[in-house]
């Protein structure tokens, strides 16, 4: 009997009909291309978002440390570093130690708002002459300037405690460009540290002091946060990990992309219904085969177990097939790299997919759930006749 009740259920699936039943059987098939490219753009959204937030870590790990200590103590900065010294011990890779403040930067006619940043100590990624400035490449296009021109620098704080009267700028000469794609390049401007105390004399409660730490080993990095946390000269400071910036990063990430994907899910659960109505509608058509069935003794269960195979067939081909285009379009992405972003608005921009197969399986059975659920329908139709169908 089981071997008759799969070979009614191919022959269904499988035979052509003509008349007002071809028509259902078109949006039967129609829906099943819907379910399959939905099944297919799912896939392809978590795999894309895997992709693209591991290539995010594996760049930001570049520019960002594992460890970063932000306090408004200018003065002890010595301190600072030789605490974290003693408590990172073998794990400390280097460090970079840094001011930054708000300022205003003016040229020709055109003025910024901006972030002065000074390195001060440590291993740090660029040098800087007295009298020199580095700036973002994304500022220098706003501004329109080019190398040796001579850009003014203004003290906010001094500007308003003066009422406007006492600009008191540093003139400084370009000599370099930054271009990190990230959004540093749209405000960052990088200049000696006597040009930046200069600047900044008297209005130290505005400065900023930051220490970034680099790991031999970045798995350490939660271990030496509290170990920092236990000392009583960062008391007062703020202490952050990779992990901790990432994290809140990672999660803004998953929500946008929770977002989509609820929405393609509406998707798949209106092309589940598609199949379900056509079989119902092909059930109405078919009452004298129906009954043809019951009078050679097939019980009504039975009938209705076709059905639910037909529906459960359909719905697990189409998330086949849609999960080996995922697979085709991700391995030709991944080697071709036939899309790609601007790394100036993503960071990246190579875009590559990793397939969560865990997500895939959880996907496949919550899929067949739902396709069981749905096949009632059809069957709840069939089970409430009576034996009427000559």
């Amino acid at each position: 009997m089981t071997k008759l009740i799969f070979n009614i259920a191919f022959k269904f699936i499988l035979y052509k009909t003509k008349g007002i039943l071809s028509f259902v059987r078109k949006t039967f098939y129609l829906a099943i291309i819907g379910l399959t490219l939905s099944v297919l753009s799912l896939i392809l959204l978590n795999a894309i978002g895997n992709g693209y937030k591991y290539n995010l870590k594996e760049k930001l790990l570049e520019l960002e440390s594992d460890i970063e200590i932000v306090s408004n103590d200018v003065v002890g900065t010595s301190d600072f570093i030789k605490s974290i010294k003693r408590i990172s011990n073998q794990e400390l890779k280097s460090y970079c130690a840094y001011n930054k403040a708000p300022a205003i930067i003016k040229f020709s006619s055109l003025s910024e708002g901006v972030e002065i940043l000074s390195y001060t100590d440590g291993e740090c990624p660029i040098s800087v002459n007295k009298g020199e400035a580095f700036l973002g490449l994304e500022l220098k296009n706003k501004l329109k300037v080019d190398f040796n021109n001579e850009i003014s620098i203004i003290n906010p704080y001094k500007l308003i405690e003066s009422v406007g009267l006492n600009k008191s700028p540093e003139i400084l000469t370009i000599k370099s460009f930054l271009k990190t794609d990230t959004p540093d390049d749209r405000y960052r401007v990088i200049v000696h540290e006597d040009d930046f105390y200069s600047l900044f004399q008297g209005n130290s409660n505005y400065i900023t002091n930051s220490i970034k730490m680099y790991l031999n080993n970045s798995k350490s990095q939660d271990k030496i946060k509290q170990a920092l946390y236990n000392e009583y000269i960062f008391k007062n400071s703020e202490i952050y990990t990779f992990n901790n910036k990432y994290e809140k990063l990672s999660k803004s990430l998953d929500q946008i992309f929770m977002t989509i994907s609820i929405i393609l899910c509406f998707f798949i659960a209106l092309s589940i219904l598609n199949i379900t109505s056509s079989i119902w509608l092909i059930i109405e058509s078919k009452k004298k085969q129906i009954h043809y069935l019951l009078l050679a003794g097939m019980q009504k269960y039975q009938i209705c177990l076709i059905f639910m195979i037909v529906s459960l067939l359909l719905i697990m081909g189409a998330f086949l097939l849609g999960y080996l285009l995922a697979e085709l379009i991700v391995f030709v992405q991944n080697n071709y790299n036939i899309i790609s972003i601007p790394s100036n608005v993503y960071i990246i921009s190579d875009l590559r997919g990793i397939l969560d197969y865990g997500y895939i399986f959880l996907f496949f059975i919550s899929f067949v759930i739902i396709g069981v659920v749905f096949s009632f329908i059809p069957c709840y139709r069939l089970m409430q006749r009576k034996n009427t169908y000559a």
